[in-house]
Parts: structure tokens; C-alpha cells; sequence
């Protein structure tokens, strides 16, 4: 079993130099070599049928099964809507809010980047 022309391709694509590649091919065919056949004696031993009865076991009828909890149902609705209502009020505490706070003179900010060049 070789490399084929995809292995070699992906090995390409991975980065590994023909020397790397062509010692990768080395080594795996001394590997394919130095595997040794399985010997006919060291199989497992088979597995005996068993008699069994020709009626599948059944399961007792009387078990109770674990009730499942029961599952909340969601409104998505109403939660879309109180979505709705929160994103309203954010956009207008942000539309209210002052952002002149960061604002710099332009011209102080020219200066500083034209100064850091020299």
C-alpha cells in the first residue's frame, strides 16, 4: 500500500520539503514491511451458540415509567415585546445622553500626530 497522489499533495500543502516527504515514504514502507502476519493459531477462539428461547424476553408490564416533568411553555411574544419595550428605552436614554464629553479640538490632535512624526 504507498503514499498516493493525494497524500503527497496534502503533505505539500501542509509545508513538508520533498526531503520530508520522501523519508515519510521510508519509513512507512519499512514499517509495511516489518509487520509481522497474523499466525493462524493466534485467533481469537469463536464464540459457541447458546440455546436460547425461540420468544424474545419481555419487559414487565407493571413498571412504572418516570414522569416527565413538565415543560413550561414559553410566550415568545410576549417576550419579543418586552424586547421590544427595553430596546426603546435604551435608544432614548442614549439619545438624551451627552456625548460632546469626548470631543478635542481637531487642530490639537493634528499637531500631536504631525509632532510624533518628528
Amino acid at each position: 500500500m504507498g503514499v498516493s497522489i493525494g497524500d503527497l499533495i496534502t503533505l505539500a500543502k501542509a509545508g513538508y520539503t520533498p526531503a520530508q516527504v520522501k523519508e515519510l515514504i521510508t519509513l512507512s514502507e519499512k514499517a509495511e514491511q516489518t509487520i509481522p502476519e497474523e499466525q493462524p493459531g493466534a485467533t481469537a477462539p469463536t464464540v459457541e451458540a447458546t440455546t436460547a428461547s425461540p420468544e424474545p424476553v419481555k419487559a414487565p408490564e407493571n413498571v412504572e415509567k418516570p414522569a416527565e416533568p413538565e415543560k413550561e411553555e414559553i410566550n415568545y411574544k410576549e417576550l419579543y415585546e418586552k424586547s421590544q419595550e427595553d430596546l426603546k428605552k435604551a435608544q432614548a436614554q442614549n439619545r438624551g445622553a451627552d456625548a460632546s464629553q469626548n470631543a478635542t479640538d481637531p487642530e490639537t490632535d493634528l499637531k500631536a500626530v504631525i509632532s510624533s512624526f518628528f
